[in-house]
């Protein structure tokens, strides 16, 4: 056979090739999903109970050697290339892990911010106490990361450069209530959205008040644009209805907000100065359907992020355990997950276990979500990604995946790669026929 008879160079050679074309491919697919940081046990038990993880809690280290209890929403910054974690502990516990980690993505170092015990605190780094931290949003030019401390209805300020903690608005007392900085209220925030383009501000999820709130910069003025009961009504500001809003995000060429109405089932759209509210996706009911508008269904939306690129809606859903994508016409369809389990992979054959936060490396194409029950971060190569998610996927995953059904670019580009493989090879076995001619 040729492969007897190959010499080092073509040995060479097609190792080389064969590396180049298989980086390629995991570098040009969307839909790779890799385990960046995070190990230790699953959650067992009942969902929403039973939160006990025996071997995790929160723990700096690197990699799958890292740990996480539960970890919420996650933010990325483009400026260090890092994403910020809310690592909450188990809503409705005592247990106190909660705290901001922050985790390098290119090596899988995770360290500490900000918090240790469960409370209420300003200070820097360990001396500050948060309760239940959930969603978070980047303030790139003054490197601060709003988060919203749920179980303490307050939006928590940390410089991200000196770990400083403060209160930037909300009073503590769980109410809606407009006002300046401290002298607002809300009811268990969960999630933000920072505007970089039209002004100064931020937007929050204020979930059990079943509104959306606007925050201005740096004054701290809230004020409600939407909502404020709970339902299901499309409308105009407080006209319109939510139930249980729990993610937020901006399309800032639009000046659009998207919002994961989570008990609702559904993905809401507000314009930010027409405040008018109206529903992209979703029937109200609990399912697992693509499709457009009204005839799809999701389970629990929550983190989400808009590509202004591409024009889609990366949407990470609890009880579905994946990433759907909603286009600006409103239809849905699955990208990747959608099975229980901790699994990476291509496409629909990774697994996740209540997947939660969900943030976008814009540059990169990059998505990033807390796995909440696996107590992991995961790496999702979005559509159009300039390079491979951080982690390891190999070989047998791939195949594994295409065995399964996983068609498309994956597909084509394995194929390529083969077909190549196989060239190779016959220009070998001919080289070796005219070699043994000769002798």
């Amino acid at each position: 056979m040729a492969w007897d008879r190959m010499g080092f160079t073509e040995f060479a050679a097609l190792f080389l090739i064969l590396n180049y074309q298989w980086t390629s491919f995991v570098m040009a697919t969307a839909g790779v999903v890799t385990t960046v940081a995070g190990g230790g046990d699953i959650h067992t038990g009942k969902t929403n109970t039973d939160c006990t993880e025996t071997r995790s809690g929160s723990q700096d280290s690197v990699g799958k050697l890292a740990r996480f209890h539960y970890p919420w929403g996650i933010a990325f910054d483009p400026l260090e290339r890092v994403a910020y974690v809310a690592d909450c502990g188990c809503p409705g516990t005592k247990r106190t892990d909660d705290r901001i980690r922050k985790v390098d993505v290119k090596t899988g170092i995770v360290t500490t911010l900000a918090g240790s015990l469960q409370g209420y605190q300003d200070g820097v780094g360990e001396k500050a106490m948060f309760h239940h931290p959930a969603g978070m949003s980047m303030h790139r030019k003054t490197r601060t990361l709003f988060v919203a401390d749920s179980a303490n209805s307050r939006i928590r300020a940390i410089n991200v450069v000196t770990g400083e903690v403060t209160t930037f608005a909300g009073s503590g007392k769980e109410e809606l209530k407009d006002g300046l900085k401290t002298i607002a209220s809300f009811f268990n925030p969960q999630a933000v959205a920072v505007d970089h383009v039209y002004k100064d501000r931020f937007f929050v999820a204020d979930t059990d008040n079943h509104a959306i709130r606007e925050v201005s910069l740096p004054d701290g003025e809230v004020t409600t644009i939407a909502g404020g009961e709970k339902g299901f009504k499309d409308g105009k500001g407080t006209g319109a209805t939510f139930y249980h809003p729990a993610g937020v995000t901006i399309d800032p060429i639009r000046n659009i907000l998207f919002i994961a109405d989570h008990y609702n089932h559904a993905i809401r759209m507000i314009g930010v100065e027409s405040k008018i509210v109206t529903t992209l996706a979703g029937s109200g009911k609990p399912g697992f359907v693509n499709g457009m508008g009204n005839q799809a269904m999701f389970n629990y939306p929550e983190g989400m992020a808009y590509d202004t690129e591409n024009k889609v809606l990366y949407v990470v859903e609890f009880d579905n355990n994946c990433v759907r994508i909603v286009d600006d016409e409103g239809e849905v369809r699955s990208f990747v997950g959608g099975r229980e389990g901790k699994s990476d992979g291509l496409g629909e054959e990774a697994k996740f276990f209540h997947p939660t936060g969900l943030t976008f490396d814009e540059k990169e194409k990059i998505i990033y979500i807390t796995d909440q029950y696996n107590h992991q971060i995961r790496g999702i190569s979005g559509i159009g990604a300039k390079t491979s998610p951080p982690g390891k996927i190999t070989i047998e995953k791939i195949m594994t995946s295409v065995k399964e059904g996983y068609t498309g670019t994956a597909m084509m580009s394995l194929t390529f790669i083969l077909f190549f493989a196989m060239v190779f090879v016959c220009i070998c076995r001919g080289r070796t026929r005219r070699f043994m001619g000769k002798i």
